[in-house]
This record gives structure tokens, sequence and C-alpha cells, in this order.
């Protein structure tokens, strides 16, 4: 199997601003932060949010996703991005985080911090706070499965007794949308990096183990892990998309 791409313990390979591993590429001290962004298509505030999480992307420290959420579509339009299990992965961060109610744009940053997305200062401290005090990762390693699957592999000590393992496909880049109702009435909304699937894969208690997903080659696809119910990222292996 061909590996497409991995993320090791305390020794990374260097990112580009895409996030991707380069060839050749030297070792890194920390790998790229995760940053998700919960925005919806009926928020006023969330295309500047979402112009703002493409301007991070361009760090080499930084990785980011954007998950839509429905809780907005009461207003009259419907998020074409959006899932209930979007919106259930943001009411799990909340308990952790100190957050009272869901709100967009909300950005969580790397499973430890949030900050709303009008306040872009907070939002980059928090970049700066996480790089700070990156933990180890374990080792993980996301190859070709059978008929078409992804293969998550681990192995390592785990941070925490209890890791979750998740599969996510996304729309790598910018994508554009005029909105026809709502408080967007009008706008021609840009999006970035908006996630199109999410699988939960298992629990994961150290050692080696494998998992196994389902693929969709034509996005972007990511393997992460995370401390269990909304805990902090240890790590995660990226895939680009094959058409």
């Amino acid at each position: 199997m061909r590996i497409l791409a991995s993320i090791l313990a305390a020794s990374l390979l260097a990112m580009p601003a895409s996030g991707q591993a380069s060839p050749g590429a030297a070792a890194a001290e920390t790998r790229p932060v995760l940053v998700e962004l919960f925005t919806s298509q009926g928020c006023g505030l969330c295309p500047e949010a979402n112009r703002y999480l493409g301007e991070l992307d361009q760090r080499d420290n930084v990785f980011v996703l954007a998950f839509g959420v429905s809780y907005w579509d009461m207003y009259g339009w419907t998020d074409t991005y959006a899932r209930p299990e979007y919106v259930q992965r943001q009411r799990t961060y909340l308990p952790r985080l100190g957050v009272n109610r869901l709100y967009t744009p909300h950005f969580v940053v790397d499973g430890v911090t949030d900050a709303p997305g009008w306040n872009q200062d907070k939002v980059a401290e928090a970049v700066e706070n996480r790089l700070a005090a990156m933990p180890d990762s374990p080792s993980i390693q996301l190859e070709d499965g059978p008929f078409g699957s992804y293969i998550v592999r681990l192995d390592g000590a785990a941070p925490e007794a209890s890791l979750d393992v998740w599969l996510l496909a996304y729309a790598p880049g910018w994508a554009s949308l005029e909105i026809g109702a709502g408080e967007n009435e009008g706008v021609e909304m840009l999006h970035y990096n908006m996630v199109k699937s999410l699988t939960y894969l298992g629990r994961w208690s150290g050692g080696e183990a494998e998992y196994m997903g389902e693929a969709y080659r034509r996005h972007g696809t990511v393997a992460i892990v995370q401390g269990a119910d909304g805990g902090p990222i240890y790590g995660y292996a990226r895939a680009e998309p094959r058409r």
C-alpha cells in the first residue's frame, strides 16, 4: 500500500502553506495546528470569518477545516454544506471549552481553545499558544485500503487513557456560492476547506491499531486523533484529492 500522508511523534516533515508533507523536506519541531471553523451561510458574520480562515491556512504552521452548521436554517436559507454530525461535533466541544451555547462563527484551535470569529486577534493568539505547548503526537499513517477504502494505522503511547479516531473528507481551497435568502441574501459567499463528510472510526488507547473508513478520493482526506469526547487534537494525517 502506498502511504499518502503521515504525522510522526515529535519529528514531523516540514509543511508548505497547504500543510501537506513534502518529499525531502527538513524536519520541523511541531506539526501544524488544526484550526476548525463552525460557520453558516445564514450567519451575517460568517463571510468574513470564512475569508480569515483562508488567510490562516497560508501559514506553514496552520491547517484549517470548516464545518457548515444548520441552526441558522430557520431564518430562510438551508445551508448547502451543513450536516447534523457537524453540529454535534461543535456541541461536544462546548463543555470542555466552557462555552454555554452554540454560535457562529466559532473557531476551535486544536481542540483546546476557542475564539469568536469576529475576534481575529484572539484566534491568532490561540494558535501561537498552542504552538508553544504542542504535545507529542502518536504515529499516524493514512494508507490506501482495499476496495477504495482508507486505512488509518496508529502506533505509540496514547496521551490520554482513551482517544477518538475520525476520518473526514473536505473540499480543498475556495468555493463560492450566491446565498438566495436569509441574512446573507444576495451575498456571493466564499467558503474554504469545507468538510464534506465526517466518520467516527473508534477509540484508541495506545499501541498498534488499524481502522478502515470509506474514501472519497475526489476530496482531500484527513485522519484525526483527539482526546475522547471533544478533547485535544493530538495528531492527524492527510491525503490530497485524486481525480
